[in-house]
């Protein structure tokens, strides 16, 4: 039997990976119901992403300095291969840790105010019945469900065959496993394009609710407020009186914590986290400063990522309160001045639904219709790259 050359096998898998992944969006393009397409997308992420965080444990160096170099990090056990930990302890990384500690203790310390109310409230709900770290997975698996679904709700006006590769481009986009994690991700964007299509839908009080529900999920789900106020000032009409208390939503939880004593969320951040709010060109001229001087990897990869993101919300073709809301969200996260600097975008910019939109329909032209597949694998290989730093707190999210 002749042996093929190993480059041989490595080709074969990934055209039959790049085949699944265009036969998947084929079926899934069929018209079938919205909530069936959702429930089946994100019931397969989180077998993926839960099949292969234990993977990765096999794999991933420990170093203990890294991780107490972590806050809240204490009491946290040795790694280990019991089904617990495999299933549960792997994702206790970073934010979710914080998560955990406000469900369980509420805002016990000042460090912990810059992290919103409406997730770790869930969580503790949810730990009455579950462990809490599963309760957190679940909310947010849940919260991707009602994401995919709502998806394909609020770009109802467009084709069904892109409104498809907008869902799986959100599922396979670098950082885009947060959206299965013990993080708030999923469920902020969910709240914000539920809030979006019962605004299109003149479900105006409704919509400040879930509205409202997106600015107590984190700071940034005050941007929600933009577009809603667009499609009030066109609409001209008595009934959407409820989406200019919208702005006002973002001031309560501020409120709470000024009225509790803990100073101000800004004193939080630039005090504990090192963090202070700055123009964008700031921002934006500190990351080049340090691609020119340093050498970091992630920064560049962030900065590629953020350039790349903002043709695809250029180009996107779609409603201008859905432009309106990408644009204030990438000027909100540019605000955001870190050490070191775009820290975290990847993650931001998966809130910017209108972004997937723009890459999805550049891909529908000719020249790269046919390799969608292998677009999708590429981007799935630096989410699960990120996921891998991210699991081995190399990353912090």
């Amino acid at each position: 039997m002749v042996k093929l050359p190993h480059n041989r096998y490595r080709d074969g898998l990934l055209l039959a990976a790049c085949h699944a992944i265009v036969r998947f969006q084929e079926r899934v393009a069929l018209n079938k119901p919205a909530s069936k397409i959702a429930l089946a997308l994100s019931c397969s992420m989180r077998v993926v992403y839960s099949v292969l965080a234990p993977t990765f444990l096999y794999f991933l160096p420990i170093n203990w300095n890294l991780i107490r170099s972590n806050a809240l990090t204490e009491n946290i056990p040795a790694p280990n291969h019991g089904l617990r930990y495999l299933l549960l302890g792997i994702w206790e990384r970073f934010d979710t840790l914080w998560y955990l500690h406000i469900a369980r203790y509420g805002y016990d310390r000042s460090d912990s105010v810059v992290f919103y109310p409406l997730y770790p409230a869930l969580v503790r709900i949810f730990s009455f019945v579950l462990d809490p770290t599963a309760g957190a997975l679940l909310i947010s698996t849940v919260a991707a469900f009602f994401l995919f679904w709502g998806l394909q709700r609020v770009l109802g006006d467009v084709p069904h065959a892109t409104v498809t590769r907008v869902l799986i481009l959100s599922a396979v986009w670098p950082s885009s496993f947060i959206f299965f994690a013990g993080y708030p991700e999923s469920l902020l964007l969910a709240l914000i394009v539920w809030s979006l299509d019962l605004a299109k839908k003149e479900s105006w009080l409704a919509s400040a609710a879930l509205a409202l529900a997106a600015e107590m999920t984190k700071a940034v789900g005050a941007i929600v407020a933009v577009p809603l106020l667009v499609m009030a000032i066109r609409r001209r009409s008595a009934s959407t009186w409820p989406a200019f208390l919208t702005p006002f939503g973002a001031l309560i939880f501020p409120g709470w914590v000024r009225w509790s004593g803990y100073g101000t969320i800004d004193s939080a951040y630039r005090q504990y986290w090192h963090t202070s709010p700055a123009l964008p060109w700031t921002t934006l001229f500190s990351a080049g400063a340090k691609l020119l001087h340093g050498h970091s990897p992630i920064l560049f990869l962030n900065a590629i990522f953020l350039i790349a993101f903002c043709i695809f919300v250029g180009v996107a073709k779609t409603r201008l309160e859905y432009q309106a809301y990408a644009t204030t969200a990438i000027v909100v996260c540019l605000c955001k001045q870190t050490d070191p600097p775009l820290q975290s975008m990847m993650r931001y910019l998966i809130i910017v639904f209108p972004g997937f939109l723009g890459l999805a329909q550049l891909l529908q032209n000719s020249l790269w219709k046919s390799k969608f597949g292998l677009v999708v694998l590429a981007l799935f290989v630096v989410n699960a790259a990120w996921m891998w730093l991210f699991l081995g707190w190399s990353l912090v999210l």
